[in-house]
C-alpha cells in the first residue's frame, strides 16, 4: 500500500535543538512527515526551497528568527519572517506550497505587525502556537492533502471557466464542474448520450447569449444555423437572399473551423440529429474511451473563454454591437 510522505522545510533559529528532539522525530515518523532541511535564517530558507522545489510540500517558519546569520537573535527580531513573506508569492506562483507560522510569540507579532504582514497566515488559518506540535502536524497533513486533491486542482485551474458557465446557466456550470472532476479522476465517460447532450446544452446557452448581446443575429436560431453562420459561406435565410456573416476577426479562425465538427459530434452523440450518422454514442460506449468526449469538452471550454473575452469587450466599449454584417446574395 502506498503511503503519503509529507516533505517539509523548517526555519527556526533553534533548529539544531528541534532536530534533536526525539518526541518531534517520533511524531513526524508516525505521521510520515519528513524534514528535508532545517535552516536557521530566511536566506537559508530561500536557498533550501529552491534546492528542494520539486519535492517540497510545506514550509514551517518561526516568528522570531533572523534573515542572516547573527551571533545573538534579539527577542523582537522578525527580519526572517518579513523576508519570508517577500518570497511566499514567488514560490507559490509555480505551485502551491503552504507556509505555516509556528511561534511562541504570537502576541508580540500581533503588536509589531499591524500593517497586514500576518494576513497570509491569518487568512489561511496557519498560525500555530509553539508547543502544539500535534496541531501543527494535523494542519500540515490536512492542508497538503487538500492542495493535492482533485477538487482543489480543478478549482484552481478552471474556476474562471466554471464561473463563466454558471453566469450563462447554473446547471450548465455544475455540469462543466463535474465533467472536469471526472476527467481529472481519469474516469471513463460511459454515459455517452447524457454527457454529449449536456455539452450540447452548454453550446445552446452560448448561442443564446451571443444572440442576446448581438454577437450573432437573432435569425440564427439553432446550433446548425450557428455552424453555418461561422462558415465561409455564412448563414443564408431560407427563401430569401439575406446572408449573415461575422465581422472579420470577431472569432478566431481556429474556433470557426472546429466548432462545426464539435456541433456535429455533440448533436449526434446526444441523438438529436437523425441526419447525422457518426454513431458517436455507440463508439464511446463500445470503446469505453473518454478521449472523444474530453476533446469536445476542451473545445467547449475554449469557446466559453472566447465568449467571455468578447462579452468583456462589449461591456468596456472596445467592441460595439452588432458584431455581424448582413449581405444580399445574387
Amino acid at each position: 500500500m502506498n503511503v503519503n510522505v509529507y516533505n517539509v522545510i523548517w526555519a527556526d533559529d533553534e533548529c539544531s535543538t528541534l532536530k534533536k528532539d526525539s518526541s518531534i522525530r517520533k511524531l513526524f515518523d508516525d505521521k510520515n512527515i519528513e524534514v528535508l532541511s532545517y535552516v536557521s535564517t530566511s536566506e537559508e530558507l530561500k536557498d533550501a526551497i529552491e534546492r528542494y522545489k520539486d519535492r517540497i510540500d510545506a514550509v514551517i517558519v518561526d516568528g522570531n528568527f533572523p534573515k542572516e546569520k547573527v551571533e545573538y537573535v534579539e527577542p523582537t527580531d522578525i527580519s526572517g519572517l518579513i523576508h519570508t513573506l517577500s518570497f511566499i508569492e514567488l514560490f507559490n506562483s509555480k505551485r502551491d506550497i503552504p507556509f505555516f507560522l509556528y511561534t511562541g510569540r504570537k502576541v508580540m507579532l500581533q503588536e509589531i505587525c499591524k500593517n497586514g504582514e500576518l494576513d497570509y497566515f491569518v487568512n489561511n488559518n496557519r498560525i500555530i502556537q509553539k508547543g502544539n506540535i500535534i496541531e501543527l502536524t494535523e494542519k500540515i497533513i490536512k492542508d497538503i492533502d487538500h492542495i493535492h486533491s482533485v477538487e482543489f486542482m480543478v478549482k484552481k485551474k478552471y474556476q474562471a471557466i466554471i464561473d463563466i458557465t454558471k453566469n450563462l446557466d447554473e446547471q450548465c456550470g455544475e455540469n462543466i464542474h463535474q465533467f472536469l472532476l471526472d476527467e481529472a479522476r481519469d474516469k471513463n465517460f460511459d454515459r455517452a448520450i447524457d454527457l454529449f447532450g449536456k455539452l450540447r446544452e452548454i453550446l445552446e446557452r452560448i448561442q443564446d447569449s451571443c444572440a442576446s448581446n448581438e454577437i450573432i443575429p437573432k435569425e440564427v436560431k439553432s446550433l446548425n444555423d450557428f455552424k453555418f453562420f461561422l462558415g465561409k459561406k455564412g448563414f443564408i435565410i431560407k427563401g430569401s437572399n439575406k446572408c449573415f456573416k461575422p465581422k472579420e476577426g470577431i472569432m478566431p479562425l481556429t474556433i470557426c473551423h472546429t466548432i462545426g465538427q464539435l456541433i456535429d459530434i455533440t448533436q449526434d452523440g446526444s441523438h438529436k440529429r437523425q441526419d447525422l450518422n457518426l454513431h458517436v454514442a455507440e463508439y464511446v460506449s463500445e470503446t469505453k474511451s473518454p478521449f472523444l468526449f474530453r476533446t469536445c469538452l476542451y473545445l467547449v471550454l475554449d469557446i466559453l473563454r472566447w465568449y467571455k473575452e468578447t462579452d468583456d469587450k462589449l461591456i468596456d466599449g472596445t467592441l460595439r454591437p452588432p458584431l455581424y454584417a448582413k449581405y444580399r446574395q445574387g
